[in-house]
């Protein structure tokens, strides 16, 4: 039996799980084990103040916390005038850049931000070059 016999017979064999979930949410894995799904894809849209997005954490333990990232009005205001208002505030830029974030916080203190809430008032490099991009596509 050649290569491509086994492989037919192997493709006969494959069945589809129908127990297995359908829509799972993606999940952001830093380098230390907390792992970052965005709320919304959990439970649908949740209603939040302006320039807070929110994420489940779950430690590598298994402990699991709702955290909040707020973006400050400064920082969207720098990035509206660097990219020519082409990133506005609805924009899926901010989720990206709010997890980015929020990840980093959780790779450099290896724990959650007190009291559930993180704020980012200044924006790196990084952020001004995935906006730069973001613009520009």
């Amino acid at each position: 039996m050649g290569w491509d016999d086994r492989m037919a017979v192997e493709k006969d064999h494959l069945e589809v799980d129908g127990g297995a979930e359908r829509c799972r949410p993606i999940e952001l894995i830093t380098e230390n084990g907390f792992s970052i799904v965005r709320a919304d894809e959990l439970d649908g849209v949740r209603l939040s103040p302006d320039r807070i997005f929110v994420f489940v954490v779950c430690d590598p333990h298994g402990y699991e916390l709702e955290i909040r990232v707020e973006i400050a009005l400064a920082a969207i205001s720098e990035i509206a005038f660097r990219s020519r208002c082409l990133i506005s505030t609805e924009s899926s830029y901010w989720v990206a850049c709010a997890e980015r974030h929020l990840a980093d916080y959780l790779w450099e203190h290896d724990d959650y931000p007190a009291d559930g809430t993180l704020r980012v008032d200044l924006l790196t490099p990084r952020d001004l070059n995935l906006a730069h991009r973001w613009g520009t596509t």
